[in-house]
């Protein structure tokens, strides 16, 4: 059995609040290095776990062969909890992947595939604006409406929010043991995640900002004339 102990004060602190954590307190490198404190049983099912919880957003619909899927992966993780948690974050998924599958043109309730309890719930409410599942999932109502308004950026906001505070649930009520260290590893995937893509966002916002103000400059203006001066 790993050292769990050893471990988890290992790990740098994470702030309670998601929407405080400015930046990384570790590397992806520096933190792989504590986790090879665990055996190779939970490293495999910390790797799962990961690839789970933040799955590749470039296809956010299941198919039948990936369901099957998760229900395997999900039965190996080392415990209860874990399967739990990992649950719920792709019985969500499954949720959103509805509302956005029942978006495209000529696309039916008996064709939509998903993981978890509520997927044959949602084929039979397949018409109803949240699938009837507002009193199940006390944030559906605001997640929905700006789902509606189409305002991704604060809707993944919003739900991520909702994950790290669920997870970090799970930490305190577990001390010193793997569920301790996989959902403050999935935490720092949040994190990482999030400053990746406000950084990405910055990048791009400055980049636009510099082809405006050189397309405007008294620079850009003298290259112009230049190359007209050149050509004639």
């Amino acid at each position: 059995m790993a050292d769990y102990y050893t471990l988890v004060t290992c790990l740098p602190w994470l702030p309670e609040q998601m929407e405080k954590c400015s930046q990384l307190p570790l590397s992806r490198i520096a933190l792989n290095r504590r986790l090879s404190l665990l055996d190779s049983h939970d490293q495999q099912g910390l790797a799962v776990a990961e690839a789970l919880y933040h799955p590749n957003l470039a296809n956010t619909q299941p198919d039948r062969e990936r369901v099957l899927l998760w229900q395997k992966q999900i039965a190996e993780l080392p415990s209860r909890v874990l399967q739990e948690v990992i649950t719920q974050r792709l019985e969500i998924q499954t949720l959103l992947a509805a509302l956005r599958y029942r978006r495209r043109p000529n696309t039916s309730a008996e064709h939509f595939y998903g993981y978890g309890r509520w997927t044959e719930w949602i084929r039979q409410h397949w018409k109803d604006p949240l699938f009837a599942l507002e009193t199940q999932i006390p944030l559906l109502e605001r997640w929905g409406e700006l789902f509606n308004q189409g305002h991704t950026g604060e809707l993944q906001f919003e739900m991520d929010r909702y994950f790290w505070q669920q997870l970090l649930a799970v930490e305190r009520s577990h001390h010193f043991s793997v569920e301790t260290v996989v959902c403050f590893v999935l935490r720092w995937g949040i994190a990482e995640r999030r400053l990746k893509s406000d950084a990405d966002a910055a990048l791009a916002d400055f980049q636009l900002l510099s082809d405006t103000l050189l397309h405007n400059s008294g620079i850009q203006q003298q290259l112009n004339s230049l190359f007209e001066d050149i050509n004639r």
